[in-house]
């Protein structure tokens, strides 16, 4: 019988320490973590294999989101983007660079799977007055992709590229997500800065011969930082006119629901 208490008791106490340690925290991303509104954009012509260089400007927003344990994600911002398209026998590759920026407001959540494992005390902060206001942020982002765009036929685009994204943010919503891991009230994914690996596949089809009335795109982008449930991913659907101009709609981890659109400039 002492064994079996003796037992139960150490059982109780690993089950305390673990609570404790706060394994199981509510976790939070980086704003700057969620995945650059960069669509890619393929060539125009089917036939075309010579090198070239392009430049797009694009904007792009998203109104009542939710993220990781985030809700009510209200941003906008902007991104400049450059491509290199090589000629040739290996006119498929690229490589392509993006800069942009971000701002936003928001408000803490416990909405992701794990969040009920020990977060009693974080839903109580939920609850006052400082866990039901509105947060802002804002956040610098860069990436650097390689790939390949491939024309399967006259219609068919394909495509694939890895690469990575870089971040830095800041905002009274970092300040305060710092401030609930000092508590051990949630866990930080990332800081401040930080970079992962990202990549990206699409497929898409000109519309009319030798895309005369431009083309469509569906894009899938992962971001691969932290643990595999912590994985930002985005979709992107649209449309690029023959003029360079280009929209669409996006869904993304972190951001929600949202619109883009930008212009293409080819040299």
């Amino acid at each position: 019988m002492n064994r079996i208490k003796a037992s139960f008791a150490f059982v109780l106490v690993c089950f305390s320490t673990l609570s404790l340690c706060g394994c199981f925290m509510p976790r939070a991303h980086s704003m700057g973590a969620s995945l650059m509104t960069v669509p890619h954009q393929p060539r125009a012509s089917a036939d075309s294999a010579n090198s070239e260089m392009s430049v797009a400007v694009g904007a792009f927003g998203s109104l009542a989101g939710e993220g990781l344990n985030v809700n009510k994600v209200k941003t906008g911002g902007g991104d400049v983007s450059f491509m290199y398209r090589m000629g040739g026998a290996v006119s498929p590759l690229f490589f392509s660079a993006a800069a942009g920026g971000m701002l936003g407001k928001l408000r803490f959540d416990c909405n992701e799977s794990r969040c009920s494992d020990n977060a009693e005390m974080y839903k109580v902060w939920l609850k006052t007055k400082e866990g039901k206001r509105e947060y802002s942020f804002w956040d610098m982002q860069e990436r650097l992709l390689l790939g390949g765009d491939f024309n399967v036929g006259q219609y068919v685009l394909l495509g694939l590229g890895g690469g990575v994204q870089f971040f830095q943010g800041g905002g009274s919503y970092d300040d305060n997500r710092d401030e609930l891991e000092g508590n051990k009230l949630v866990e930080n994914v990332d800081g401040y800065i930080g970079f992962a690996p990202v990549s990206s596949v699409w497929v898409g089809s000109r519309l009319g011969h030798g895309g005369k009335w431009g083309s469509v795109l569906a894009e899938f982008d992962m971001s691969y930082k932290g643990d595999i449930e912590d994985w930002t991913s985005a979709i992107m659907l649209s449309y690029f006119h023959t003029t360079g101009f280009y929209g669409g709609i996006m869904w993304n981890s972190q951001l929600g629901y949202g619109l883009n659109l930008g212009k293409t400039f080819v040299f």
